[in-house]
């Protein structure tokens, strides 16, 4: 364990005239370029960038974006306004919002000066072409690149401020192969941002239970803020990390007790400091209906509506299940017992320094409170929801290895290695099975089959949401039915919506019709689940899709071969790579249906089978 306390960073006392000459800073520049690689850390962020590289182009050009739930490229625009919109509101705080609007500034500028004018509609008429759209979302996917990988430098940092510099980096290169950080880190979710804010909160807290630092104290508040703006369930971080540690600080550190007092009035300074910059960014100061409006929500619908549990003690113990089932969607498995090791090292190793005790806590206590106080009471567990427990074990993660690898028989220390090699090996693989299935996703492989097969003037009907669709032809006429109302829709350039009753099919008789699996398996019947239903519940929101006639009885008929269509190309994902499971974007198979020439008298393919 580190037995040195930390100290505030230094300043300069003396002051000049004159800045320092530029050959100064090349000097400074030509040797950071000559030592950084010499340090294991710097490859393990060159890992990590390489590892979010792939979604930076994935499914671009075009005008939206394939990250399914993601707020670029259409949504951060919008968000931001209707956040201080009086009465309006938008799902999710605007603070990534903010920072995505000033790094877009120049292209928003652009697209407005070539908008034919200034209504609404004319707008986002200009807004939505694929060259603003693009820039848009390789913005945003930059900047949650740059989130995840400063995410991993801070784990490194929060570590090796407990448990030593060898743990900190076995730490950070854990989170570099956290197969949910790998992919939240390049595409446009928030679940990134808001975990880069609350890591930095941890850490800046870490650091004031141990010595007291008021200025650590002063980041911990405003970067606990900051991650409640950018996703309103950072709260769950926060609610028992905060006060148990302290309480826990006051009853085993002597030292926590004498600073106490001196403590008191900036603590409760801060906190209302950040509580009032919190309410003010979030709107409702300037905004308290639109705010009241979106609590309403999100108490609402948006958890009510997708609660796959059970609320009551069956579907919690369920839930804790399928948590520990799902782990091996962040690390191997067996990286489990190295963080359980992590902690009772921890634990041992800090008896005669409380306050290293305390501190080294504090992940585990994030990680306990997010599971009471968000999994537990929305009662899902999909991917982003088990995110930060995979980042709040990385620090026991390297302290466990680190302990492996300083074994002192050689014959085990060396097993050890072995052992870890095999385990970073295995992490690796299955990151790349990620990145993979960006780069060979089905949606491409519709799209070729289209190049080559729709005819300019073709009649193309597609459905579903556009994260799910491939990008259509342009030569095409194109139309896009959902029973979703126009207003509630993100237009595409060059496609027509409507809301044209599925059944009225051969009255428009489109040549084309693409489906994707993810829009249609919610409508169609599914197959006797042989699993285990202890615990589980049908969300409202599937439920509400299983109950829906019109495209139930379209669907049906489509895929049981009922109309005159023949299914002409099925792009579905083959993995190379393991293939990721939870990531309702990645891997999704595309149908593609053409309409049977009426003087043919061929017989129909057999029926395919939707996912």
């Amino acid at each position: 364990m580190n037995k040195t306390q930390p100290t505030a960073a230094p300043t300069d006392t003396a002051t000049t005239d004159h800045a320092p000459p530029p050959a100064h800073g090349n000097r400074r520049l030509a040797h950071w370029f000559v030592t950084a690689p010499r340090k294991p850390l710097f490859w393990i962020v060159v890992l990590a960038i390489v590892l979010r590289l792939p979604g930076l182009g994935w499914g671009l050009p075009a005008s939206d974006g394939w990250d399914d739930d993601g707020v670029a490229p259409r949504n951060f625009l919008v968000g931001l306004a209707l956040t201080y919109v009086p009465g309006s509101f938008f799902t999710y705080p605007p603070l990534h919002m903010l920072w995505l609007t000033l790094l877009n500034l120049p292209v928003v500028g652009i697209a407005l000066a070539h908008a034919p004018a200034y209504s609404q509609q004319a707008v986002i008429g200009t807004f939505i072409h694929v060259p603003y759209m693009t820039s848009f979302a390789f913005t945003a996917r930059a900047l949650s690149l740059l989130m995840s990988v400063s995410t991993v430098l801070l784990v490194n940092r929060l570590t090796s401020l407990v448990a030593g510099p060898l743990a900190g980096l076995l730490a950070a290169a854990a989170c570099a192969l956290d197969g949910g950080l790998v992919y939240y880190g390049q595409v446009t979710n928030l679940d990134g941002p808001y975990l880069f804010w609350a890591v930095l909160s941890l850490w800046a807290w870490m650091r004031f239970l141990i010595a007291g630092d008021l200025r650590s104290l002063r980041w911990a508040a405003l970067s606990a803020a900051a991650a409640i703006a950018t996703k309103d369930q950072a709260y769950a971080v926060f609610l028992l990390t905060l006060p148990a540690s302290f309480l826990l600080s006051l009853a085993l550190d002597p030292a926590a007790r004498r600073r106490f007092p001196a403590l008191v009035l900036p603590m409760l300074r801060w906190a209302a400091i950040s509580l009032g910059l919190l309410l003010l960014v979030d709107g409702a100061i300037t905004n308290p209906s639109g705010f009241a409006r979106r609590m309403a929500f999100l108490r609402g619908p948006a958890s009510q509506d997708y609660m796959a549990y059970t609320a009551d003690i069956t579907g919690r113990v369920r839930l804790m299940a399928d948590m520990i089932a799902h782990f091996p969607r962040f690390y191997p498995a067996v990286t489990a017992l190295l963080a359980v090791a992590g902690l009772v090292l921890m634990w041992r190793s800090t008896r005669a320094q409380p306050a290293l005790r305390v501190a080294g806590l504090v992940p585990l206590l994030a990680a306990l409170s997010f599971t009471l106080f968000f999994n537990m009471l929305a009662l899902r567990t999909d991917n982003r929801f088990l995110l930060p427990q995979s980042l709040f074990i990385a620090p026991y993660i390297g302290l466990g290895c680190a302990w492996l690898l300083g074994l002192r028989r050689p014959a085990l220390r060396l097993a050890a290695q072995a052992g870890l090699a095999g385990l970073a090996a295995t992490a690796l693989w299955s990151c790349a099975g990620l990145d993979a299935a960006m780069l060979n996703d089905p949606r491409y492989d519709a799209e070729r089959w289209m190049a080559a097969h729709v005819q300019p003037g073709d009649a193309v009907e597609a459905y579903g949401r556009n994260a799910f669709l491939p990008r259509l032809p342009q030569n095409a006429h194109l139309t896009r039915l959902d029973t979703i109302a126009l207003k509630r829709r993100n237009p595409l350039p060059g496609v027509t919506e409507s809301i044209a009753p599925f059944a009225q099919i051969e009255e428009r008789k489109p040549r084309f019709l693409i489906v994707p699996n993810f829009w249609a398996r919610d409508y169609l019947p599914h197959s006797a689940d042989t699993g285990s239903q202890w615990g589980l519940k049908t969300p409202r929101v599937l439920q509400d899709s299983q109950n829906s006639t019109q495209e139930g009885a379209f669907l049906g008929e489509l895929f049981g071969n009922k109309l005159p269509y023949r299914l002409a190309q099925e792009a579905r994902y083959a993995p190379f790579l393991p293939a990721p499971q939870g990531y309702e974007s990645l891997g999704q198979t595309i149908f593609i249906f053409e309409r049977i020439p009426e003087s043919a008298a061929q017989a129909q393919q057999p029926a395919p089978q939707a996912d």
